[in-house]
């Protein structure tokens, strides 16, 4: 997670070029460090890992939410993030960049899907 903090600031693009990111690609970036390959879109990284209970995340843990406005239904992922311990979460979100955020926000809460742990061997497969 320590690797992930030195994002924090950058600023946030859609679609991101090179030293600008978003939240998938944020996720995407840190998990390569540690050699693990994920793919581009929160949607295709909501795929992959097992569930983990609110109440058992651990640093590392992705946690999944709804966007309100941008797909129809609320379970659609619309973002991703990585649990920092503490009930923190880092991400990538426009326009404030890579920040770390409490999870007792009522818009995160609010918005909350569930969260997948990552086993290397399986993401490193898609």
């Amino acid at each position: 997670m320590n690797y992930g903090k030195h994002f924090v600031g950058l600023r946030y693009r859609k679609h991101p070029p090179q030293r600008a990111m978003d939240c998938s690609s944020f996720v995407q970036s840190v998990y390569a460090k540690y050699g693990i390959s994920l793919p581009r879109t929160a949607i295709e990284q909501s795929l992959f890992g097992s569930f983990v209970p609110k109440n058992d995340l651990r640093i590392g843990d992705l946690l999944f939410f709804y966007v309100p406005g941008k797909y129809p239904f609320k379970d659609i992922v619309g973002h991703v993030a990585i649990y920092a311990g503490n009930q923190t979460f880092i991400h990538c979100v426009a326009p404030y960049k890579v920040v770390i955020t409490k999870m007792s926000k009522p818009y995160w809460k609010k918005t909350y899907l569930f969260s997948k742990r990552i086993s290397a061997l399986r993401a490193n497969r898609y």
